[in-house]
């Protein structure tokens, strides 16, 4: 009885395992695989639509980073001045750049966010119809267009909702480490579980924004929906988003390094993003943005059909073997 039990075990862990393989394989493959299937749409979008959001988020990198170095260094000279009156000065000068800065995000943030409005719900339009494999339900222009005019709304509300949850997330951990300070044992598992959970609340709150473009669901209830497809799948996710947040960073670090020059600054925006390395770069970015939404909307719509087949067996009283992490 007890082998019997160690054998059913075994396969479990074997069935368990095999299934997390088979998933993390059609995650990466899938998006591939739609891409080529379906160039003819993605292909302009990857062009019209994500490499121009590139190609602004690289330009703003590179554009901010005089004046974010030059309001650090007026702060240290701040916290260092011998007078106060000195300190005063220093600090509205600081401001005065604090208030620059944000001014030239701003000019960034409408056609940024725009772009990545039309092509996240393009993307995810085309990539849902495709892992349907409907003959009748096949994307086309027309059908992209109808997807961004019905799900426009809700994304935005999501998106809204999803940047005023992390912005107060990333308050707690600073709370913690502000607490915890006269204890430097805990501030490194502190900090490790804090980056931990902000990598799984983004894997969270990007499914939620998929599922705001698929369902007629927004906001804080979207977000709900994509933490209940998650079930069984969750460490799955978890690992993906960390890998997309690695590669980001990067490609972010890479181009830094590779525009670090005051010759580079002097020379304009334009000047730096021509050269060879740096188009690399923004083909890469551009590559990677449209394939974590493909990626994304691929996790969704296999966890949609492992729930619905749950629901399906449960309901005739067969029993459904999967694997939960």
């Amino acid at each position: 009885m007890s082998e019997t039990h160690d054998q059913n075990q075994q396969h479990k862990t074997t069935k368990s395992s095999s299934s997390y393989c088979s998933v993390l394989l059609k995650l990466f493959s899938d998006p591939f695989k739609i891409f080529f299937r379906n160039k003819h749409i993605l292909f302009p979008i990857l062009l019209f639509l994500t490499l121009p959001l590139s190609f602004l988020l690289f330009s703003l990198s590179f554009s901010s980073r005089p004046l974010k170095r030059h309001i650090f260094h007026l702060e240290s000279i701040a916290l260092y001045s011998s007078t106060r009156f000195e300190a005063r000065h220093v600090l509205k000068e600081s401001r005065d750049e604090s208030l620059s800065l944000l001014r030239l995000k701003l000019f960034f943030s409408l056609p940024s966010s725009i772009l990545s409005l039309l092509s996240f719900i393009s993307t995810v339009h085309v990539t849902s119809l495709s892992v349907s494999l409907s003959p009748s339900n096949r994307p086309s222009f027309l059908s992209t267009v109808n997807a961004l005019k019905l799900a426009w709304k809700r994304v935005v509300v999501t998106s809204l909702c999803s940047y005023a949850l992390f912005l107060l997330y990333i308050q707690v951990p600073q709370l913690f480490s502000a607490a915890f300070r006269n204890h430097p044992r805990l501030s490194l598992p502190i900090l490790l579980i804090g980056l931990g959970f902000e990598v799984y609340l983004m894997g969270v709150l990007g499914l939620g924004l998929v599922v705001s473009a698929l369902e007629e669901k927004f906001g804080w209830d979207a977000f709900r929906v994509g933490s209940d497809l998650m079930v069984g799948r969750r460490v799955c996710w978890w690992c993906i988003t960390c890998m997309l947040v690695v590669v980001s960073g990067w490609i972010g670090s890479r181009f830094e390094k590779l525009t670090d020059s005051e010759d580079l600054v002097k020379s304009g925006v334009l000047a730096v993003l021509m050269g060879w390395e740096t188009v690399g770069l923004l083909w890469f970015y551009g590559v990677l943005v449209i394939w974590s939404f493909m990626g994304t909307t691929v996790f969704y719509c296999d966890c949609k059909h492992r729930l619905n087949k749950a629901v399906n067996h449960s309901s005739s009283g067969t029993e459904l073997t999967d694997f939960t992490v």
